[in-house]
């Protein structure tokens, strides 16, 4: 609904989930729907046009509206090309077009103040439930946070490769590829994936003698000798893991083609 008329012929717009589409400097719109919500209507969104802030003395005025729930949305356009653009907008996401429902997923959670969300479950006394998705959006926040640096020992697999640069372009980690770095190239080349920033890759064959020393020492009990250190480290996992035990990673991630047991 645009704001083009007086509030009694826009009355019969003021319904659950509609989106009204008004210009900042319209107080009477403004309060209108403020009083719409604070009444029970559960309008969709105000979306204020123009790009300029609402006036202090009303956003105080409606402080009891806006504690409800009604969303404020912002645009720097004016109304009738606001109006326009919302038109000629797809709404539509297929059901099976996964990528783009992750990244309007994404994009949305980018936007949600965490702490208001946290205030909405504070004083409840039910335990708190995640769903998939929240539980999945949770964990990769922490990632972030934490800022990781992972080891994938099977470099080369074009589902690992496809894996670590999908980490990397979400930021949840910085992804250590081993393998020969032309072949890795080529397997993501040939799965359309760019490896740019968070992606390392590592020749095991250029740093794999670095760690003869460090295996003999930790297995002398086992009787471990440099022939037999060498032969071990030969399996990327076992390299791997030793990058892991000398703190040069923080963490390994194997199985696409090694077994759980050797991982």
């Amino acid at each position: 609904m645009q704001d083009a008329r007086s509030i009694p012929h826009m009355l019969e717009h003021f319904r659950a989930g509609s989106l009204l589409v008004t210009s900042a400097d319209r107080p009477d719109v403004l309060v209108a729907a403020c009083l719409a919500a604070m009444n029970g209507v559960e309008i969709g969104a105000l979306l204020l046009t123009g790009g300029y802030e609402m006036d202090a003395r009303i956003s105080k005025l409606c402080e009891r509206a806006f504690a409800t729930g009604l969303p404020v949305f912002m645009v720097n356009t004016n109304t009738w090309q606001t109006s326009l653009s919302l038109q000629s907008f797809n709404l539509e996401v297929p059901v099976d077009d996964h990528e783009r429902i992750e990244k309007v997923q994404e994009y949305v959670a980018n936007y949600v103040n965490a702490e208001w969300i946290e205030s909405l479950t504070a004083t409840s006394e039910r335990s708190r439930r995640l769903s998939p998705p929240a539980f999945r959006y949770q964990l990769t926040e922490l990632a972030r946070k934490a800022g990781k640096r992972v080891v994938l020992p099977e470099g080369d697999e074009p589902r690992t490769v496809k894996a670590a640069a999908i980490c990397a372009e979400r930021g949840i980690a910085t992804c250590v590829l081993l393998g020969n770095p032309d072949e890795i190239n080529r397997v993501a080349a040939s799965q359309g994936v760019e490896l740019g920033a968070g992606i390392e890759i590592v020749d095991p064959e250029v740093v794999r003698e670095s760690y003869v020393a460090r295996l003999v020492e930790l297995r002398k009990s086992k009787g471990m000798t440099e022939p037999v250190a060498r032969e071990q480290l030969e399996d990327n996992v076992v390299l791997g893991t030793l990058m892991l035990e000398q703190d040069e990673v923080d963490g390994l991630v194997s199985g696409a083609v090694h077994t759980t047991a050797n991982t």
